[in-house]
């Protein structure tokens, strides 16, 4: 079975500033990887590049991802629509029609706690509920590759746990590839089986769980 993605001697310069340099490493299908290291070595810079929103300056990265879901450290959801609306919107993108899509999106509320409030905006919402709708809406379109950008930094201990145990949840019952970058040893060790240590310049190491 071919690995999820490869990183082949990456390397990313901001403005001629090294940001990642020479990064080569492989996600095998259903890893769970935790990323731990200081702010501003790249950990972020590593799911966008992932992702595709941000291109290597040099090296090759291979994804063989179908579909990637995204939980970026701010709820990224639009405060004009609705919860459930901001769930369904990439479901409609991928031509799934109304109904399929509005059953989807009312399953994924359910399971983050939310049934009661599908038609609330997300200005009537908390933020540990408004990032509970960013986790619903990447988990919606079913995607075989999971990208978590510190989703629970702005939570309380409560709400982190809250959330972590929804996540642990959720990835037992159905099992897909993810990359999970935190600044919490004890968060990462309990979804990952595996844990990578990231340094100034993109320097990866492979901790012991």
């Amino acid at each position: 079975m071919s690995a999820m993605a490869r990183f082949d001697h990456v390397s990313l310069c901001y403005c001629s500033l090294p940001v990642i340099e020479h990064l080569s490493f492989e996600v095998k299908r259903q890893d769970v990887i935790g990323i731990l290291g200081p702010s501003g070595v790249g950990k972020s810079t590593l799911l966008k590049l992932i992702a595709g929103i941000e291109q290597p300056t040099s090296g090759r990265i291979f994804n063989n991802s179908m579909r990637i879901g995204y939980v970026f450290q701010e709820p990224r959801i639009l405060p004009w629509k609705t919860a459930i609306e901001n769930i369904m919107l990439p479901l409609l993108a991928l031509k799934m029609n109304k109904k399929e899509a509005k059953e989807r999106s009312h399953y994924y509320l359910n399971k983050m706690g939310l049934r009661d409030f599908s038609d609330y905006y997300p200005s009537q919402l908390s933020g540990g509920m408004v990032q509970r709708i960013s986790l619903a809406r990447a988990f919606a379109i079913e995607p075989d590759l999971l990208l978590l950008d510190e989703p629970f930094s702005g939570l309380d201990v409560r709400l982190q746990e809250l959330m972590l145990t929804m996540l642990e949840g959720m990835l037992t019952e159905r099992p897909i590839t993810a990359l999970h970058v935190s600044h919490s040893h004890g968060e990462v060790v309990r979804l990952a089986n595996r844990i990578f240590m990231f340094f100034p310049g993109g320097i990866l190491e492979e901790q012991d769980r």
